[in-house]
């Protein structure tokens, strides 16, 4: 071999060897995938440097995420931008149009979404609720007065409205005693009177006679009634008896008429009258399209600022609690090697190649100063 094939070939053999060991390095970064056993002992360089430190680099892209990538403060800018509350707010907009003009029933929705039964359990919780309200109440004011119990706006309401009341009892009284059931229980009432006071009462009442008697203390009772002392005196009784009343404690009340016990079924009437099935048997459009205008310009921005508010106040303690760099660590250390080298070599292709031609070209320097020593010394 002459002077210029050794030249020519050390050239070759080290561009060769630069280009052969830049390609082993850059495959040595992922494979192995896993470790290689010979006789017992693990080879060297077995695994791959990226497989053997997964461990360190899932760790520290969960740190780098946390700490420099996804921050609370860079999520608060995020949140608080005009551009964010926008689209928010109109892929809300659009939500609420389209649920606007949904047939379903608002039970069919609940129902898909795994809740059977809907109204049943509402109620009952309602009836249960009311329950321990309406006991937890009447168990803490059981000694306190009426008066104690109900707003002064409402004492104030009662009485006023009392003269009301007398009018009506009166008017009552004076049609049921003009009319024809009145006047035979007016009749019966005086025959019956006449009767308790024996031979005498007999002897009156032969003498005078029911019907003429009837005749003349009806109109003298419907006078009576109609009289404006008589509507004064039931007036004065009434806010007499009002005024004691407000003085009696619920326990004294629920002992003389039984208080607790009417209360509890009136309650559970109203409960039974007022159940929240046919609210559940509507169409979700027909319930949201009545509010879809307030709730878009109103509600929404409102709930959104409330939102935003909230998220803001809890954010380092939300970033805390959800521990971002462990999720990104199992994410990293779930995910497979050789999916993460194909997207590496997918990407920079090119840049590995031109490292490869790199090394070849560096490699044939080396042969070619290395010819030069050789034919120099």
């Amino acid at each position: 071999m002459g002077v210029l094939g050794t030249f020519i070939f050390m050239i070759v053999i080290g561009a060769a060897i630069g280009a052969v060991t830049n390609h082993l390095a850059i495959k040595m970064l992922f494979r192995p995938y896993r470790p290689i056993y010979l006789f017992g002992k693990r080879l060297p360089f077995t695994p791959g440097l990226i497989p053997k430190r997964r461990d360190d680099l899932a760790k520290q892209m969960g740190l780098t995420v946390v700490n420099h990538l996804l921050t609370p403060e860079g999520l608060k800018k995020r949140l608080n931008s005009e551009l964010f509350k926008s689209n928010v707010i109109k892929w809300i907009e659009v939500f609420i149009e389209e649920t606007s003009q949904s047939s379903m029933k608002i039970n069919e929705v609940l129902g898909k979404i795994g809740i059977k039964n809907t109204h049943e359990k509402i109620d009952s919780w309602l009836n249960n609720w009311t329950d321990e309200k309406l006991d937890e109440f009447l168990q803490n004011h059981q000694n306190e007065p009426i008066k104690n119990m109900l707003p002064e706006e409402t004492h104030q309401k009662l009485t006023s409205g009392i003269p009301v009341v007398s009018d009506y009892i009166l008017k009552v009284s004076i049609g049921y005693f003009e009319s024809e059931e009145g006047r035979d229980r007016l009749e019966r009432m005086i025959d019956d009177f006449f009767k308790e006071r024996g031979k005498l009462g007999s002897m009156i009442q032969m003498f005078l006679g029911n019907s003429s008697l009837v005749d003349r203390i009806r109109p003298e009772l419907i006078k009576f009634l109609n009289n404006t002392e008589t509507r004064q005196l039931l007036t004065d009784l009434l806010r007499n008896e009002w005024a004691k009343l407000r003085e009696y404690t619920f326990e004294e009340i629920n002992q003389t008429w039984e208080a607790e016990t009417m209360i509890k079924t009136t309650k559970q009437k109203i409960m039974k009258r007022f159940s929240t099935k046919p609210i559940l048997e509507k169409r979700i459009g027909e319930a949201v399209k009545p509010f879809k205008e307030d709730i878009t310009q109103t509600y929404l921005p409102a709930a959104f600022d409330w939102c935003v508010n909230a998220l803001n106040n809890h954010m380092d303690d939300l970033f805390r609690r959800m521990k971002l760099e462990e999720i990104v660590k199992e994410q990293v250390e779930d995910f497979p090697v050789e999916r993460l080298e194909e997207m590496v070599l997918s990407i920079s292709k090119k840049e590995f190649k031109m490292i490869t031609y790199l090394g070849g070209f560096l490699g044939g320097i080396i042969g070619a100063i290395q010819a030069l020593f050789v034919m120099l010394f």
